[in-house]
C-alpha cells in the first residue's frame, strides 16, 4: 500500500471510538493498551502510508496514553524503531528507565521490541516514521542507548530529520514503487545516525560530507517534478558551492546530474507500470517528472533500461489495455 489509509473517530459513536482507534493501530502499527485518563470522550485521526514495510504516520488526537507490554511484544514480532516529531502539544516517552517530555519542534525515537509508555496529557499532533530496526542496527547504532533521547528539530542534523518527517506525506506519490521506500528508509536511517553522532559531539569531515550529501539527495527527492531543478538551485538550498556538490558525488556510482535524471527515470518507470495511470500518455508522465523533450526522454529511458518507454509499458500490461492509449499518445 502506498496510498494513505485514514481512521477517524468521527465516523462512530463516542462509546466506540477508542476501540476503533485501538483496532486500527493494532492491525497496522502494533498492539498497545490504550486509555484516555478517564475521559468519556476521545477524538482522533490517524493517517498512515505504508511503503515497502516503511510506515509514515500523522497522528492528531485528544489526550490519551498507550502502553506496550511484554505479552504484546511476544505476540507481535514487527520490529520497528518509531521516530516521532512533535508538531503540537507535549508527549511523555518512557523506555529503558529513561523519561522525557517532547515539545513542538523536537523529535525522539523508541524501540517497539521493548516495553514503553507514551503519555499525551493534552491534545497532540505528531508525525512519525516506523523504520525497520535493522536499518539502524546495521549502521552500528545501539538502540538501547539511543532510545528516548531528545533531538532538536531546529538546528544541526536533527533539523534535517525533522524536516524530512514534515515533508514525507507530501512525497508519498514519489516514494511509491519498489525502490522509493527503500531509498527513503536509507536516507532517514543515515540522518538519524548522523544526528546521534552530532549530539555526541562526533563530527568528522566524513560525517559532514555524508550529512551534506544526504541533504542534497533529500532536496532532489522533494523537487524531482520541478523542471527548473538545477545545480544552482541545489547549491543555494544546501548552502554549498557547485564545485563542492560535484566533489560530494565524486565517489558515487553516478554524477550528481546523472543521479537527478536517473531518479526521474525510476519514477517514470514506476508510473508506466501503474495500472491506474494507463489513461495518461507517456509524454505527460515524462513531462510531469521534469523532462521537457520527448526525444531526450525516450533516448534516456532506452539507455537506462534497454527498452523504449512504449515497449516497456506494453510488456508490463500484457492484457493489451495499453495499446488503446499508445495509439493516441505515442512517444
Amino acid at each position: 500500500m502506498s496510498a494513505i489509509a485514514v481512521v477517524s473517530t468521527s465516523q462512530v459513536a463516542p462509546a466506540e471510538r477508542l476501540a476503533l482507534w485501538g483496532d486500527f493501530v493494532g492491525r497496522h502499527i502494533g498492539h498497545l493498551q490504550s486509555d484516555t485518563y478517564g475521559d468519556s470522550r476521545f477524538d482522533g485521526r490517524l493517517e498512515l502510508g505504508d511503503i515497502g514495510g516503511l510506515k509514515l504516520c500523522r497522528i492528531i488526537a485528544s489526550r490519551h496514553r498507550v502502553v506496550r507490554t511484554p505479552n504484546q511484544i511476544l505476540n507481535d514480532d514487527r520490529g520497528y524503531v518509531k521516530i516521532v516529531a512533535q508538531i503540537e502539544g507535549a508527549g511523555r516517552f518512557e523506555q529503558n528507565g529513561r523519561k522525557l517530555v517532547l515539545t513542538p519542534g523536537e523529535w525522539s525515537m523508541y524501540d517497539t521490541t521493548r516495553t514503553y509508555i507514551v503519555s499525551n496529557p493534552e491534545p497532540i499532533n505528531q508525525l512519525a516514521v516506523l523504520l525497520p530496526r535493522d536499518r539502524l542496527t546495521r549502521l552500528g547504532l545501539n538502540l538501547d542507548d539511543t532510545a528516548v533521547h531528545r533531538f532538536s528539530g531546529r538546528h544541526g542534523v536533527g533539523r534535517l530529520v525533522f524536516d524530512l518527517l514534515s515533508s514525507a506525506f507530501a512525497e508519498l506519490p514519489a516514494l511509491a514503487g519498489p525502490h522509493g521506500g527503500a531509498e527513503f528508509a536509507d536516507t532517514i536511517a543515515n540522518l538519524v545516525r548522523l544526528a546521534v553522532l552530532d549530539q555526541m559531539g562526533i563530527q568528522t569531515d566524513a560525517a559532514m560530507r555524508e550529512t551534506t550529501r544526504d541533504r542534497v539527495k533529500a532536496f532532489i527527492m522533494a523537487n524531482l517534478q520541478d523542471p527548473m531543478l538545477s545545480l544552482d538551485r541545489i547549491a543555494m538550498a544546501v548552502g554549498c558551492s557547485k564545485r563542492n556538490l560535484h566533489k560530494l558525488f565524486a565517489l558515487e556510482d553516478e554524477t550528481l546530474n546523472s543521479h537527478i535524471w536517473n531518479c526521474r527515470l525510476d519514477r517514470i518507470r514506476q508510473d508506466l507500470a501503474n495500472p491506474a495511470l494507463l489513461q495518461q500518455s507517456i509524454t505527460d508522465i515524462a513531462f510531469a517528472w521534469g523532462f521537457n523533450s520527448s526525444t531526450h526522454f525516450s533516448r534516456s529511458f532506452r539507455e537506462r533500461y534497454g527498452v523504449a518507454p512504449r515497449a516497456y509499458r506494453s510488456m508490463v500490461h500484457k492484457d493489451g489495455a495499453y495499446w488503446g492509449v499508445a495509439n493516441t499518445a505515442p512517444v
